[in-house]
């Protein structure tokens, strides 16, 4: 069993550089206008407190974009262009993947071809986004070794009536790279970057389910012209 121990001083060395900035605690209201609701992600969960999501029956989710982590290609000069696209458009198959399960094989959704009244459109983006060891293989006999999850990110999506375009909400999940970079170490491959982003996408969808059921349930609050909520 091969082990890197030169890649093994690089990612403890970006592990620690990347758990230095702590997450900003959330804001309770957005610019846009959406009001923060409990919830029970790190991020946060937002609506347009006069919003109604009752007549929602159907979804269209958009591929969601993808941001690395500033400097990432800097730090990854080995990592080829060919490369960096097959891992676009892998997290890109992922995320759909998830969220089709999470969403509309396991909850009470279909997707829809174009915008009408009972659909919601669903914007994602993957900010962040941060492969820790982008050079790793699944080649026999490799192993290179990693402090903890090999992916980090944050995951938020806009949540739009599809007819008119209109805000009525904001998801965000934090994947934050794990705090103690002396965690027992785990092997890192194609496999086990994929499993850990099908875990994160799984996560946020199940929110996203979650909000959307909470907000149903809810009797949406009017506002006055002032901005005062009707009571």
């Amino acid at each position: 069993m091969q082990r890197h121990a030169s890649n093994l001083v690089f990612i403890l060395a970006a592990a620690l550089i990347s758990g230095c900035a702590a997450d900003p605690p959330p804001n309770e209201t957005t610019p846009d206008g959406l009001v923060r609701v409990p919830a029970r992600s790190v991020g946060g969960v937002y609506r347009a407190p006069d919003a109604s999501f009752l007549h929602y029956q159907r979804l269209i989710l958009e591929p969601p974009t993808i941001a690395f982590v500033e400097e990432w290609t800097k730090n990854h000069p080995k990592v080829s262009t060919t490369e960096i696209t097959r891992l676009r458009a892998e997290t890109i198959a992922l995320f759909r993947d998830e969220f089709s399960r999470e969403l509309v094989k396991r909850g009470s959704f279909k997707f829809a071809d174009e915008p009408a009244a009972d659909v919601l459109l669903v914007v994602p983006a993957i900010e962040d986004f941060n492969v820790l060891a982008p050079e790793v293989t699944d080649a026999p006999g490799e192993r290179t070794y990693i402090p903890g999850r090999p992916v980090s990110m944050k995951v938020t999506a806009d949540l739009r009536d599809a007819l008119s375009g209109r805000l009525v909400g904001r998801v965000i999940l934090y994947h934050p790279p794990e705090q103690n970079p002396g965690n027992e170490l785990r092997i890192s491959n194609r496999t086990t970057i994929a499993q850990e982003q099908r875990r994160v996408y799984a996560d946020w969808s199940r929110l996203v389910q979650e909000a959307i059921n909470v907000a149903k349930a809810e009797k949406p609050r009017t506002l006055n012209p002032g901005g005062i909520e009707s009571r």
